[in-house]
Formats: C-alpha cells, structure tokens, sequence
C-alpha cells in the first residue's frame, strides 16, 4: 500500500502478537515450565536455543510482566537458571543483555 508516496506494509496488529505473547507465557506458567517471583524469571535453559530466540523471550517475557504482574517498563528484570538459580540475562531499561549464558 502508498501511503504519501511511501510505501508501508500492513503486518500483524500489536493487539494480536500482545495477546499471542500472553497466552503461550500463561501456558508455560501453568505447566510450570517458567516461574516468576516479583522481578525475577526462572526457566530453563532449553528454552533459549540461540542468541537472537533469547533476545526475542527476554522481550516477551519482559511484556508479560509489565502487563500482568504490573512491573514497570523501566524497572528491572532477572532472568535465572530454573534449576541453578544462576542468572543468566537480564532486561535492564528495556535492554536485553546476556550473561553467564552460553549456547549449546
């Protein structure tokens, strides 16, 4: 579609990928695959197959629970090994940054 001489493309509504990311966290929570405890998200590290996936959980995760568990946007998010308790990432104003995590 043109739009002032500039083409633009029409792609999923934000409503729906919201919606979608909340779902499949909720059903991770259910299963009790993830655990959250205030700032801190535990899970494991099968979860996370490369670099860019990991960004992309840590983003969606980081939309959870600003939604739901009523974290600021600003505030700080821990990402820790559910079985070591090791962090492993972090969301830190709304960046997403590694670390102690290496890929098998």
């Amino acid at each position: 579609m043109f739009y002032a001489n500039k083409k633009t493309v029409i792609g999923t509504p934000q409503a729906q990928l919201t919606a979608k990311i909340l779902a499949t966290v909720k059903e991770l929570l259910d299963k009790e695959i993830i655990a959250i405890h205030a700032n801190i998200v535990s899970l494991p590290l099968k979860l996370w197959k490369d670099e860019p996936t990991a960004l992309n959980w840590i983003k969606c995760l980081h939309i959870y629970c600003t939604i739901k568990k009523h974290i600021k946007e600003k505030d700080p998010l821990y990402f820790n090994n559910i079985h070591t308790g090791e962090r492993i990432a972090t969301m830190i104003n709304k960046k997403p940054k590694l670390v102690n995590f290496t890929f098998a």
